[in-house]
């Protein structure tokens, strides 16, 4: 997951890549197919590879027992084997649409994003009512950042397969990546009814609501989020932030101390816990400590530097407060606004001598981005 710095951000744009399923497109098959679908389904891969194999050899032109061989690798991961299994399918069938859809999506993988294209849009046209297929095309639009055409993409999956949460999660995030929140937050309404156990879902549903000032609500989709998966890190750190932007600073604290310490090695956490100590006694040496481990793990974290020059000027520490001030002035992520703030805040730094700083940055207009 990418941090962002300034502003709470969605969770993950990508749940799921779809594979075709045995069943669903090897319909009215043989008996020697139909026994290699019970042993897949049993988790008898090499069983139900022989079975394939076999069925290959009995009649060099059915596509099935190649695509479905290929499953069974994919599932091995062999990805390679997979990949050649279903490049044989198209051979036999070249309008055989799981193959080109799992085909593309081996593709995407591994970035080959034209070959995706190429097999995913032989997918679609062989078959346009594979929701699976129009999906993965969402993904690659994703992956090409063509966030608009993602969102055609997902909402046709929507309408082929409504009840599909993962594709409602997806066409959720896009969404705001699009600028559309109100959109976005009624997809993961929908996402949260169709996949009510997902701590992502959740999760992503709390940040847009935070997003729209919905604060007590996304409060509460963030905890049930937290319950759901007590180790989701970012579950933990946007309700550590919704709960700053209440004005809560213990419990800010409180989930973020808890983010802290399932992603230690994130920078994004360690200035928003840094910032929650400082809202609760800015001459704590914790907060002090969590600042400068922020600015240690990226020196490019405007927000540390900015709570970390208001700890200083605290303290009387001039010397220490105008450095950290170079340092943020040196920030191209920084706004202007924020450095001309924390200019102010160090001149009334008395050397020495404990002192309340003033002109803090106002809600939403935090030093350096997310």
């Amino acid at each position: 997951m990418l941090v962002l710095h300034g502003t709470i951000h969605v969770v993950l744009g990508l749940l799921l890549g779809a594979a075709a399923a045995p069943g669903a497109t090897t319909k009215n098959i043989g008996p020697d197919l139909e026994r290699g679908e019970k042993l897949f389904q049993a988790g008898d891969l090499t069983g139900a590879l022989q079975v394939f194999d076999s069925a290959s050899k009995a009649d060099p032109k059915d596509a099935r027992p190649l695509y479905l061989r290929g499953l069974v690798l994919e599932k091995k991961n062999d990805s390679p084997g997979a990949e050649k299994s279903y490049r044989e399918a198209i051979a036999r069938d070249g309008k055989f649409a799981p193959a080109h859809n799992n085909l593309g999506a081996i593709l995407l993988g591994k970035n080959d994003f034209a070959g995706a294209e190429k097999e995913l849009m032989a997918a679609t046209t062989a078959d346009p009512k594979s929701s699976r297929a129009v999906f993965n095309l969402g993904l690659l639009r994703e992956a090409q950042k063509q966030p608009r055409e993602a969102v055609v993409a997902y909402r046709k999956a929507v309408q082929l397969k409504p009840a599909d949460g993962t594709y409602h999660a997806n066409l959720c995030s896009v969404l705001r990546k699009t600028g559309d929140l109100d959109g976005a937050i009624l997809e993961c309404r929908q996402a949260t009814r169709l996949l009510p156990e997902s701590a992502v879902v959740k999760t992503n549903l709390g940040l847009l609501l935070s997003d729209q000032g919905l604060f007590d609500e996304a409060r509460g989709e963030l905890q049930k989020a937290t319950e759901l998966d007590g180790k989701f890190a970012p579950a933990w750190t946007g309700l550590g932030r919704v709960e700053l932007r209440r004005k809560q600073a213990l419990a800010a604290i409180e989930a973020l101390s808890k983010a802290a310490k399932l992603e230690p090695r994130d920078s994004g956490v360690a200035a928003d816990f840094c910032r929650a100590l400082v809202e609760k006694d800015l001459r704590a040496k914790q907060a002090e400590e969590e600042c400068r481990k922020a600015t240690v793990l990226d020196g490019q974290n405007g927000l540390a530097h900015y709570e970390l020059l208001k700890i200083l000027v605290a303290r009387g520490d001039c010397t220490g407060a105008k450095s950290e001030q170079t340092k943020l002035a040196s920030l191209a992520t920084v706004k202007a606004t924020a450095k001309s703030q924390a200019e102010e805040i160090v001149k009334t730094c008395v050397a020495g001598k404990a002192v309340k700083p003033r002109a803090p940055h106002p809600p939403g207009a935090q030093p350096g981005k997310r």
